[in-house]
């Protein structure tokens, strides 16, 4: 009969050989799963083309007007709705949300923001207002720097703006994303 030491470095190496295997083909299959979407570990993350391809799961609009109702969305909404619009005007390696800017958005989150003055519900409702009212006008040099305190205010680590997009790239963005 085999001694109790036996025993039990028998099922150590039992255990420790099913860990190994396991881990193994879990890593094996990540691999796989990555090589299948075209991600290698020598990918180009500086290219361009790296920076265009976006998940389409990021998006945070519907196609419905999410901010044109009665509601007044948190703050944490509208910010990442308004982050989100920034998109469409800047240049960043990656965007993590999705929402069309147009005159109707626009609109519709300066109505909120009516309906938020003075209540002290956004805390950063001068940042909001002094964007919005700019975009209304025409003017969206302020963008990469909207964006850029919007994203440090969500403690963004990756996707920072570094400029503007040129009139010719937000058409390609607006054909590809909406």
């Amino acid at each position: 009969m085999p001694s109790t030491k036996t025993i039990l470095i028998s099922i150590v190496s039992i255990v420790l050989l099913a860990l190994g295997l396991g881990y193994w083909f879990i890593s094996d299959m990540n691999t796989t799963l990555l090589e299948d979407k075209g991600v290698t570990e020598a990918s180009d993350e500086g290219s361009a083309e790296a920076a265009d391809e976006i998940d389409h799961e990021r998006y945070i609009d519907d196609g419905s007007d999410s901010t044109a109702n009665n509601d007044i969305p948190s703050e944490q909404h509208f910010m990442n709705t308004l982050h989100g619009m920034t998109h469409q005007k800047v240049f960043a390696d990656e965007k993590w949300t999705l929402v069309e800017m147009t005159d109707e958005r626009i609109d519709d989150m300066l109505a909120i923001l009516d309906q938020v003055e003075g209540k002290g519900e956004y805390e950063h409702y001068d940042l909001y207002e002094q964007a919005l009212m700019k975009w209304k006008n025409g003017n969206f040099e302020n963008a990469v720097y909207v964006h850029n305190e919007l994203w440090s205010l969500n403690n963004g680590s990756v996707g920072k703006a570094s400029r503007l997009l040129s009139a010719d790239e937000e058409q390609v963005f607006v054909d590809e994303h909406y």
